[in-house]
């Protein structure tokens, strides 16, 4: 399996660039900002989105420039924040094996640096002079925050609608991975239909990573969260969906009731995850995840051949085929 290190190496100095400049992106006055730094600086996982937007405008001009890697640092510290804020509301106490700022801090101080770190990201955009940029910055906001509402709304709803499950997660993630794409296209001054090109590959991506972690919560493995997470928390994703879709037995009608009331022992989660897993949700899911990639790399295919376009095209197949 191709390593992450292999996809980056048309933007090495670029991803390096932006390791630095990520790092360097938080000053506080404060003794416990500065500790949240270095908690996020430890737990950031692999930055999958800025490589996404340094080898964007690496297949559209050969080159990412300066304001690629301000708009990938931004980006990513937009992200930041939505992880912040998404542990406060979950509760979390750990992220990828590491400690949340929640293990240090409570919610109140918390949810602030969640806010502080995206104000920096607002500021910084700004100082871009693009309005497209800009643009592009305040509508992902708004789509973030509206994906994480409707998710909990369609699970305190028991909402089983392939449709509106695809809308949440566009919201909550590819819509992050399709900003990602698209800036970096736009910070090279790419054509028009280049950009659109680049956003909706980006947007497929993004389809195609929420539906891997989603398949990662069914099973017993060091993935980074605890397993079942979602389902504990009611949320119906595409494996558990298309099983109670499809579905009509006794056990079925069995699972809805669990997931009506809202109770979830762990004999609860055991009969929900193998429900789905038995009756099709998982190879269903991967199905669906290997169509949404096809799609992505028959558009990369339209892009000049290069370096940048193959590792775009093994990103694809990363991000398919990663085990957490």
């Amino acid at each position: 399996m191709i390593t992450l290190e292999a996809i980056q190496a048309p933007v090495s100095q670029f991803v390096q660039d932006f390791h630095l400049a990520f790092e360097n992106a938080l000053h506080s006055k404060s003794e416990w900002m500065s500790k949240a730094i270095e908690v996020l600086n430890g737990s950031t996982g692999k930055h999958v989105r800025p490589l996404l937007t340094g080898l964007m405008a690496t297949a559209c001009a050969g080159k990412t420039n300066e304001t690629t890697l301000e708009a990938a640092v931004l980006l990513e510290m937009i992200h930041t924040a939505t992880l912040i804020h998404d542990d406060v509301i979950d509760q979390a106490a750990v992220r990828r094996g590491v400690p949340t700022l929640n293990a240090f801090f409570d919610n109140r101080v918390t949810v602030l640096m969640g806010d502080f770190v995206l104000s920096s990201a607002l500021l910084r955009a700004i100082a871009l002079n693009d309005i497209r940029i800009i643009t592009i910055v305040s509508q992902l906001g708004r789509e973030l925050s509206e994906g994480e509402i409707r998710q909990f709304e369609t699970a305190d709803k028991v909402v089983i609608d392939e449709d509106v499950y695809m809308e949440v997660i566009r919201q909550k993630t590819a819509t992050l991975f399709s900003a990602s794409a698209e800036v970096g296209a736009i910070t090279v001054k790419a054509p028009s239909e280049v950009v659109d090109r680049c956003k909706r590959v980006g947007e497929l991506l993004g389809y195609a990573f929420q539906i891997r972690d989603d398949i990662f919560d069914y099973f017993r493995n060091d993935v980074g969260k605890p397993t079942g997470n979602d389902i504990r928390e009611g949320k119906i994703t595409l494996p558990l969906l298309y099983a109670l879709k499809h579905i009509d037995t006794p056990l079925r009608d069995r699972c809805l009731t669990v997931l009506q009331q809202k109770s979830f022992s762990e004999e609860d989660l055991s009969l929900l995850t193998s429900f789905a897993i038995e009756n099709g949700g998982i190879g269903y899911a991967e199905r669906r995840m290997a169509e949404i990639i096809a799609e992505a790399k028959a558009l990369l295919a339209e892009f000049p051949d290069s370096e940048a376009r193959q590792s775009l095209i093994a990103l694809a197949d990363f991000i398919a085929a990663r085990k957490k």
